[in-house]
């Protein structure tokens, strides 16, 4: 039923769609009766001329919550017709808040962050549902939001987006006081972590330590909530809150267990925990702020008062957060509102996955409407429909008939809608065009950030071919940009290019496995450029016995990451090698070659939780197929270094001020290399949870940092993961021959599962640097239940050019664009440019794993 049914299993977001209601026929009487309705003459959020609106001043009244729903997440014409009420509320009615179906930690900070001067997309973006967010109509929501503007809000119970900061906030906020060094943090963080990405309580965790936990957590809270600070009070009034919420959820999940359901099995009354304490959340916040009048935004199935009257048995025990919320409140002091539809189409997100509205049946609310043939009206249950038993399409696009004024006070009529458009989507590449063809132009920075360019002449077109010195070899997709404008192209198979340029500017040539080299532009005949192999190891150094803080060290890297670093939108040409080997055979095995696009809110391993936030695309120019199969599942290898986090100081916890505490460092040496110096730094997670790894189910993080000294860039990273097969044996036993789909995620236990990643990093033209070569290979020992047991070996090497600065653009769906789904991606197989192809070469070996007894 509804949206209440989104539950994130195995890092994806898996929306299950419930059993089809009853098609519950209307009855005649009710068709002959025709609704009276409200025109409505847009749904522009800019439209300001409100008088279409105006009656709405006495539809809603005094009321101080309106609840403003949608039919089901992923109805973009929704979210425009939201915002202009949204408009209405705030201007003409004195509303001051929105508080979002979205996490209660991460609005409470997202709102202290806009108050200090954060930009108010910044922060939003990190605490509301990306659903939302990433759509391009919810953008028209962000200038009415922030300072001197709307407040905003949380209330859902549910953790995972937003929350990776959570348990550090509140330990750094109960530091100061006696007992907190007894609160087991990591125990909270790897349950807590389990049940933001799974919807589970990790079965090999304990529900009653995880209380004791937060019962000492709340203990101390309640001293400093009676203390004489009052700031310190507010917030201390906030983490209770906020540990109740986590608490009812953690009793959820282990005492209902709602991920080992499946869509058939999964009920509306199953969500009655989550929306009883939703409400509880809203009721605590509209209590600590009692002049805010807030506009509640999520699923009508949530917002909805009581549902028990609907002809549909699921929605008899079923008690929305709406229905609480209005108990407590009082009748007159919530007013719900939500939108309908006579056609058009829906879907979750943008992603394609879009369904058709369903023809409303004769007699139904949305046959009425439809056949009056406007484009929009509003129609008022409570007023002029009370008790009326109707058939409409309020939930989920499906037909339930009943007595809806007892659920919902008003309708917002839609003739048609659609689904969301990308608010900015991944960086789609230009098309590869041959040689002969105009430069591809890789993007332009922002005028406020271009470096600035020496003095250039006229224009001119440079052509050219770039060739492997050694070999005479043609170079295959090398960059060529002219770095002061951000500009710049590729070579074809061939290695031939053409580069629009101007007289006296520098051209950076660079490739994989080449050093680079930069050359004047001139007006000269064609261009036979020659590029030398790189090495990617360091050479043999010297040790010497000096004394420095490891902590210290570390503090100057994270702190140098920014101006060592790329942090704009860039692209990188890649090569890719991977192989899967099995009892010794090898079964699967590939390479290829292509363009990786990296944003610039690229900050967590895979896109960070369930995978929403921004990551790199990759864009497959050329694949070739060794051994087995292409498709991208026989690679899968949860960690850096295969499916994600190539760039481990862009993502590492390792490597971020809030979390380097976590980890024991120890000076191992100091390193000579002709004349720069380098710190050698071991590191090891104290504990491998969430907070320290970027993972979840790891069981051990360690490694060694190769720091130069000169400006405290790391160089070389190496690391070794421990998985924690304990954990994943004891999600894969319980679900086993359930009906849940988490049961599809976790079908294998382990004896052994680790894996290594080594990343050599260069310093580009620019002075940044970037990874370079990245080296990874795991071991995995076990058996899949019910069937065979597996000895798999995997490797990942993948080989980087200089980074070329860009900005990303819009692709409305990944539909169009094949190429761009990984290694999986179906690209044609052109021998004739691998009998040519100079594959980089690293000058070490990959480290080796062997299976443990």
């Amino acid at each position: 039923m509804f949206s209440i049914r989104v539950l994130a299993l195995a890092g994806l977001l898996s929306v299950l769609a419930g059993p089809m209601l009853a098609q519950n026929a209307p009855s005649a009487a009710a068709a002959n009766v025709p609704f009276k309705t409200h025109p409505v003459r847009s749904i522009n959020p800019a439209d300001t001329d409100f008088a279409d609106l105006e009656f709405l001043r006495q539809e809603i009244g005094g009321a101080r919550v309106v609840m403003l729903g949608e039919p089901t997440h992923g109805v973009g014409t929704a979210t425009e017709a939201k915002i202009r009420l949204i408009r209405f509320l705030k201007e003409k009615m004195g509303f001051t808040t929105v508080a979002f179906e979205s996490g209660l930690y991460p609005l409470d900070r997202a709102e202290r962050a806009m108050q200090a001067g954060t930009p108010v997309a910044e922060a939003i973006n990190a605490s509301v549902y990306p659903v939302w967010t990433e759509t391009r109509e919810f953008q028209a929501l962000l200038p009415l939001l922030g300072k001197g503007q709307l407040h905003v809000a949380g209330f859902d119970s549910q953790v995972g987006w937003g929350h990776d900061d959570l348990l550090g906030d509140l330990e750094a906020f109960l530091k100061p006081e006696k007992g907190s060094s007894d609160i087991a943090y990591d125990y909270l963080d790897e349950c807590i972590s389990t049940m933001g990405e799974h919807n589970i309580f990790p079965p090999s965790h304990q529900l009653v330590v995880f209380k004791l936990q937060l019962g000492k957590a709340r203990k101390i809270l309640d001293k400093v909530a009676a203390g004489p600070d009052a700031r310190r009070r507010e917030q201390a009034a906030f983490w209770q809150q906020q540990l109740r919420s986590i608490q009812a959820l953690a009793q959820d999940y282990s005492t209902n267990d709602p991920a080992a359901k499946d869509s058939a099995t999964f009920k509306a009354a199953d969500s009655n925990a989550r929306d009883a304490q939703m409400a509880d959340n809203l009721l605590w916040y509209l209590r600590r702020h009692p002049q805010e009048k807030v506009i509640c935004w999520g699923a009508i199935g949530h917002l909805s008062n009581t549902t028990a009257g609907l002809d549909e048995g699921e929605l008899k025990n079923f008690r929305p957060m709406g229905q609480a919320v209005k108990a407590a409140l009082g009748e007159d002091a919530v007013y719900t509102l939500s939108t309908i539809a006579g056609s058009g189409t829906h879907g979750f997100g943008y992603w394609g996955k879009h369904k058709t509205v369903p023809s409303p049946a004769p007699g139904t609310l949305e046959a009425e409407l439809l056949a009056q043939g406007q484009e929009y009206s509003f129609v008022s249950l409570k007023h002029d429909a009370p008790g009326r038993r109707l058939t409409t399409y309020a939930f989920e696009f499906t037909p339930i008939s009943g007595p809806w004024s007892e659920a919902i006070d008003g309708l917002l009529y839609l003739k048609t809608i659609a689904p969301p458009k990308p608010a900015l989507a991944t960086a789609a590449p230009p098309t590869e065009a041959a040689a002969a063809a105009p430069p591809a132009v890789l993007g332009r920075q922002h005028a406020n950030t271009r470096p600035a360019a020496g003095k250039a002449g006229a224009a001119l077109l440079l052509s050219g071919t770039v060739l492997d010195r050694k070999t005479g070899q043609p170079v295959p997709f090398t960059t060529v940009a002219v770095p002061a404008r951000s500009a710049g192209t590729i070579t074809d198979a061939q290695g031939r290019f053409r580069l629009e340029a101007r007289s006296g500017e520098l051209v950076q040539i660079s490739s994989i496995g080449y050093e680079p080299t930069t050359l004047t532009a001139q007006n000269t005949s064609a261009l036979n450029v020659r590029l030398v192999s790189a090495a990617f190891a360091l050479a043999d150094v010297r040790v010497s016995a000096q004394s420095q803080d490891p902590k210290r060290i570390m503090q100057k890297v994270i702190k140098a990451i920014e101006k060592n670093y790329e942090q704009q939108d860039y692209t990188q040409q890649l090569y890719a090698h991977r192989r899967v080997t099995g009892f010794d055979t090898v079964r699967h095995e590939i390479e290829y070659t292509g363009r990786e696009w990296v944003p610039t809110g690229y900050h967590h391993w895979a896109g960070g939780f369930l995978m929403l936030e921004k990551r790199p695309a990759l864009r497959l120019q050329e694949k070739r197929v060794i051994a087995g199969s292409a498709d991208s599942p026989a690679y899968r290898e949860p960690g850096y270094g295969f499916s994600g986090g190539f760039d481990p100081v862009r993502i590492s916890p390792l490597f971020k001020t809030g979390t380097v505490g976590k980890f024991r460092l120890q000076l191992d040496s100091i390193e000579q290399r002709g004349a720069d110096t380098y710190y050698v730094i071991s590191f090891a997670a104290k504990r491998a949870s969430h907070r320290t790894t970027g993972l979840g189910f790891e069981a051990g993080y360690s490694g060694k940092v190769y720091v130069r000294q000169q400006d405290y860039a790391v160089v070389r990273y190496e690391s070794l993961w421990q998985h924690d097969t304990a954990e994943v044996n004891a999600i894969a036993h319980k679900y086993y021959g359930t009906k849940s789909r988490i049961r599809y995620y976790f079908t294998s236990v382990y004896q052994d599962h680790r894996a290594t990643h080594v990343v050599t990093y260069q310093q580009a033209s620019n002075g940044r640097y970037y990874a370079a070569a990245s080296i990874a290979q795991a071991i995995e020992v076990g058996h899949t239940l019910g069937r065979k047991p597996f000895y798999n070996q995997k490797t990942c090497d993948i080989y980087y050019a200089p980074p070329v600065l860009m900005e990303v653009v819009e692709l409305e769906t990944l539909k169009e664009h094949p190429e761009l789904y990984g290694s999986g991606a179906k690209v044609p197989y052109h021998p004739e440019f691998w009998q040519t192809y100079q594959r980089p070469v690293p000058a070490e070996a990959a480290p080796v794993l062997e299976a443990t007894k």
